[in-house]
C-alpha cells in the first residue's frame, strides 16, 4: 500500500497497489486498519451518502472506511484478486459494509462501537482469525510494534505481551518513547531517552556513560532488564554491558513492573526493551552533521529501501561516529557505530531479518570526581587521560523469524549472539596529610563476554464459544560467558593544586581476581489473550531453570548453583467504546541468588509480586493517551543480616514500592506535540535486620515530574522544551542525610530549510540549559551529573 499526499488538504489519498506490493507494509498477512475520528453514536443508524467508483475490493473498501470515519479491520488474503462494483446510495454503515462484502462471501463483524472485522463466511459460519495488524489511520500513517511511528504517540507494542498488542488493550502499565522525540531531543544515551517517563530515575550515579543507570518503581533495571528487540542483553556482572546507541532505534518500550512470565530472570521494576531500525520498503535517505560544545562533533546516517524492484528484499543501514568531551574533566563519550539489516520476504507468510551491528565505544573508567571524605564533591578529577579509560568493542548478529503456517498457527524464532570485549582502568586514591595531593593506585578490569540468547514461540488464534483466543507458548535460552581478571598496580601521586594528567601509569599486573563465569537460563512459558466483547483478560504461567559455575583460578576452584522457578501473570481490561479502558493485573518475578549461607546451603531466588491498577483514555478524534495507574510491588527473599551469626545473612528481607504514576502524550490539531508525566512513590524497606527497617530506600525520591513540549511557531520554524524536577532523596540508608532537589530544563528550536534546500532542516539543542549543577550521593559515594551542552545540527533528508 502507498499513500499519495494531495496538496490541497491533510489527509492522504489511498491507492492500493497489487497484493505483493501491499505485503511489504505488514509482516505475513497483513490485516488492514483504516482508523477513524466519528462518535460512536453517530456510526450506529445515521445514513451517509456514499458515491464510491467501482475498482479492487481493498481500494473501495479503504474509500469506505475513510467516508465513513470506522475502524475497518480486513484480511488482506481474502480481498485480495476481487473486485467491487463500489457504491452509490445514501445507507448506514452497517447497510453500506454488507452490499459491498456480501456477493464475495464476507461479512463485517462489529467489533466497537466504531470499529468492524471483515470476515470469511463458510457453511453460514464465520471462519476469519485476527492476523498481524497495521494499523492506517485517516492521516496514513501505518504502525505496528516495531514500525516507525510518525511523531510522540505509539499506540501498539509487543514488549509487554510479545504479541503484537494495541497499548489501550494492554492491561499493563507501558511507555514508548518513539524515534522522533529522540532525534528532537538529540539524545545521547538510552537513558536521557527515558527520563521524561513516570516512574523512572536515571542518574543515580551522576553522569557515567559507561553504561544506562535507570531505576523503575524503585528498583534498578540496569543489570537484570536490559533488552533488545525481546532479547535479554547480558552482562559479565562487572563492566561488560552491551551498550545500545539511542540513533539506532526505532522506539524504546518501558514495561513496568514484574514480568518474568515472558523473560526469566528480571528485575521487579521492569524492563527497558530497545527495538531496534528494521528494513523498510519505503525508501529513507538521512544524513546529520553535529558540532557543539565540549567539543562534540558528530556524523549519522540512515539508509533504507527496496533491494531491485520488488518489496522480496529490503534493507536498512545506521551509522554513527562521534567525539565528544563533557564538562566533567576526564570523561569523553566517544562512538563509532554501524548497524545493517536485511529482510526476505519470499511470500506473504514468510519473513526473515537479518540484525547486526558493531561498535566501538569509549569514555572514562572512573567517572566520579574526587569527593572529600567521600561527600564533598570536587571540581578535581583524580584520573590520568592516557591511563584511565574504558574501551569496548561489541558486536553482535542475529535473526528474526516468522512463518505464518495457517489461520491458526504463525511461529517465530528470534536470536542473537553478542561478543562483548572491554577494558577498563583507573586511578583512584586517597587525600595525603598535605591536603592536596592524591596518593593513588592504578586498577584495571579486563574482560571478554560470549551472549547467546534464543526465543522460539508459536501463535494460536482460535475461538472457543464467544472467546477469541490469541495463545502464544514459547520456549527461549540464554547463554552467557565472560572471563574477567581484576588487577592493581602503582600510580603516580597527583597534586590537585597543578595536576597532571600525563604520567606514565604501567599496566595492574597483581592480580585481585581472575574468573570465568558461566551461566544459562531455559524457560518454558504460556501466554494466552482472551477477549470476549470489550473484556480483554490475559493469563501467564511459565516455569525455569538457572544455572551458574564459577572457576576461580587463583584459589583454584569450581562453584556451581542452580535454581528453578515458577511465576505467574493475570491482567483484566475493559475498552469502552469510548476510549476509556480501566484494568487490573498481577504479576510476579524472580531473581536468582548464585551464593549460600555459612552452612553451605543456597539461597532462594529473591521474588517480586505487583498488583497493578489503571486507567488508559485514548479519546475518539484526537491523537492523545493518557495513563494513570496505582501500584503495590514487593520484593521479599531480601538477604538481611543474621541476628544470630555476625557472618551469615538470612532472606527475611522484605521491599516495598507503592506509588502513583500518571502520564499524558498528546498531540493537537496545531502541531503542538506535549509529553507529561508525575510520579509519586514510597519506596520502604519493610523488614530488615540492618537497621533500616522502616526506612525510604537510598536514591529514591517519593516525587518527580516533567514537561517536554514541541510547537510550530510557523510552518518552517518549531521550539520545543522540557523541564524535569526531582524531588528530595535520602543518600544514607539510616535516612540521615538527605540529596536536595533539583531541576534541568532542556530546550530545542528547529527551521526547515525547504524553500532553499528540500528536506534540509537546521537545529539547536541545549540540555541543562541553565547549567545548574547537583550532586547525587549513595552510601558515602557522590556523583555530578553533567552540565550544560549545547549540539548545533544539519538534517537532510531525500
Amino acid at each position: 500500500m502507498s499513500y499519495l499526499k494531495t496538496s490541497s488538504q491533510s489527509r492522504y489519498v489511498f491507492k492500493v497497489l497489487p497484493l505483493s506490493v501491499m505485503m511489504a507494509v505488514a509482516i505475513g498477512s497483513a490485516v488492514i486498519t483504516v482508523s477513524d475520528q466519528a462518535h460512536a453514536e453517530t456510526l450506529q443508524a445515521s445514513t451517509q451518502a456514499f458515491n464510491i467508483a467501482a475498482g479492487p475490493l481493498d481500494q473501495v473498501l479503504n474509500r469506505f472506511a475513510l467516508a465513513a470515519n470506522i475502524d475497518l479491520s480486513v484480511n488482506s488474503q481474502i480481498t485480495a484478486n476481487k473486485r467491487s462494483n463500489g457504491l452509490v446510495a445514501s445507507v448506514d454503515v452497517q447497510t453500506g459494509l454488507q452490499r459491498l462484502l456480501s456477493s464475495h462471501g464476507l461479512v463485517a463483524i462489529k467489533t466497537s462501537a466504531t470499529s468492524y472485522t471483515v470476515k470469511q463466511v463458510t457453511d453460514g459460519s464465520e471462519a476469519g482469525v485476527d492476523l498481524p495488524v497495521v494499523n492506517i489511520d485517516a492521516d496514513g500513517v501505518s504502525e505496528t510494534a516495531t514500525s516507525p511511528v510518525d511523531g510522540y504517540l505509539a499506540t501498539r507494542t509487543a514488549s509487554a505481551t510479545k504479541t503484537d498488542t494495541p497499548l489501550i488493550e494492554t492491561p499493563r502499565s507501558v511507555t514508548v518513547v518513539t524515534a522522533d522525540q529522540i532525534k528532537d531531543r538529540k539524545v545521547q544515551t538510552v537513558e536521557d531517552a527515558v527520563a521524561y517517563v513516570a516512574g523512572v530515575r536515571i542518574g543515580n550515579s551522576g553522569y557515567d556513560p559507561r553504561f544506562d543507570q535507570i531505576t523503575i518503581r524503585g528498583f534498578d533495571v540496569t543489570t537484570d532488564a536490559d533488552y533488545r528487540d525481546g532479547l535479554r542483553q547480558s552482562n559479565s556482572g562487572w563492566l561488560s554491558y552491551l551498550r545500545t546507541e539511542p540513533y539506532g532505534l526505532e522506539r524504546i518500550d518501558v514495561v513496568k513492573g514484574p514480568d518474568s512470565v515472558l523473560f526469566g530472570q528480571i528485575s521487579p521494576g521492569g524492563l527497558v526493551n530497545r527495538v531496534s531500525k528494521r528494513p523498510t520498503a519505503e525508501a529513507i535517505h538521512e544524513v546529520e552533521v553535529q558540532a557543539g560544545t565540549d567539543d562534540h562533533y558528530q556524523g549519522q546516517f540512515d539508509f533504507a529501501g527496496k533491494v531491485g524492484d520488488t518489496d522480496e528484499w529490503t534493507y536498512r543501514v545506521v551509522g554513527l561516529a562521534r567525539k565528544s568531551r563533557s564538562d566533567i574533566v576526564g570523561v569523553i563519550d566517544d562512538n563509532l557505530y554501524f548497524a545493517p539489516s536485511l529482510t526476505w520476504r519470499p511470500n506473504d507468510d514468510t519473513s526473515l531479518t537479518l540484525l547486526a551491528q558493531r561498535q566501538r565505544y569509549e569514555t572514562a573508567g572512573s567517572p566520579r570526581p574526587f569527593a572529600i571524605d567521600g561527600e564533598h564533591v570536587t571540581d578535581f578529577w583524580g584520573g590520568d587521560v592516557d591511563f584511565d579509560k574504558l574501551l569496548q568493542t561489541q558486536t553482535s548478529v542475529g535473526y528474526e523469524f516468522e512463518h505464518r503456517i495457517n489461520d491458526t498457527f504463525t511461529l517465530r524464532q528470534n536470536a542473537r549472539y553478542s561478543y562483548v570485549d572491554t577494558t577498563n582502568q583507573y586511578a583512584d586514591g586517597t587525600l595525603n596529610a598535605d591536603g592536596h595531593t592524591l596518593d593513588r593506585t592504578a586498577y584495571g578490569v579486563y574482560e571478554d563476554m560470549h551472549n547467546l540468547v534464543m526465543d522460539t514461540s508459536l501463535k494460536s488464534q482460535f475461538s472457543t464459544a464467544m472467546l477469541s483466543h490469541k495463545l502464544l507458548t514459547g520456549l527461549d535460552y540464554y547463554q552467557v560467558n565472560s572471563r574477567v581478571r581484576y588487577a592493581y598496580g602503582d600510580a603516580p601521586t597527583i597534586d590537585m593544586l597543578n595536576p597532571d594528567y600525563r604520567q606514565s601509569i604501567s599496566r595492574p599486573s597483581t592480580l585481585i581476581s581472575n574468573d570465568k563465569n558461566e551461566g544459562e537460563q531455559v524457560g518454558l512459558y504460556v501466554q494466552d489473550q482472551i477477549a470476549l466483547n470489550n473484556w480483554r483478560l490475559s493469563l501467564g504461567l511459565r516455569h525455569d531453570k538457572v544455572e551458574k559455575e564459577t572457576h576461580d583460578y587463583l584459589a583454584q576452584t569450581r562453584t556451581s548453583l542452580d535454581d528453578q522457578q515458577t511465576t505467574g501473570s493475570a491482567g483484566l481490561l475493559y475498552a469502552f467504546d469510548n476510549g476509556i479502558s480501566p484494568y487490573i493485573s498481577y504479576a510476579t518475578s524472580y531473581i536468582a541468588t548464585f551464593s549460600s549461607n555459612v552452612n553451605g546451603q543456597q539461597y532462594k531466588p529473591t521474588e517480586g509480586e505487583q498488583w497493578d491498577v489503571g486507567l488508559k483514555y485514548k479519546p475518539v478524534g484526537l491523537d492523545s493517551f493518557f495513563t494513570a495507574s496505582i501500584f503495590d510491588l514487593t520484593q521479599q527473599n531480601v538477604l538481611t543480616q543474621d541476628p544470630n551469626d555476625i557472618n551469615n545473612q538470612i532472606q527475611k528481607g522484605e521491599k516495598q514500592v507503592r506509588g502513583l504514576e500518571l502520564e499524558a502524550n498528546t498531540q493537537w490539531e496545531s502541531g503542538l506535540q506535549l509529553v507529561a508525566s508525575y510520579t509519586y512513590q514510597s519506596a520502604k524497606v519493610t523488614k530488615s535486620n540492618d537497621g533500616d527497617e522502616g526506612k525510604q530506600f537510598v536514591g529514591i525520591p517519593r516525587h518527580m515530574a516533567s514537561l517536554w513540549t514541541n510547537y510550530p511557531m510557523t510552518t518552517d520554524w518549531k521550539v520545543g522544551g522540557g523541564v524535569r524536577w526531582v524531588g528530595e532523596s535520602y543518600s544514607t540508608s539510616d535516612n540521615t542525610q538527605k540529596n536536595g532537589a533539583y531541576t534541568i530544563v532542556d530546550a530545542r528550536t528547529s527551521y526547515d530549510l525547504t524553500q532553499w534546500v528540500r528536506g534540509a532542516t537546521v537545529a539547536i539543542n541545549a540540555t541543562n540549559l541553565f547549567n545548574n549543577e547537583y550532586d547525587t550521593c549513595e552510601y558515602g559515594y557522590c556523583y555530578r551529573g553533567i552540565g550544560r551542552k549545547v549540539i548545533a545540527s544539519f538534517n537532510y533528508n531525500w
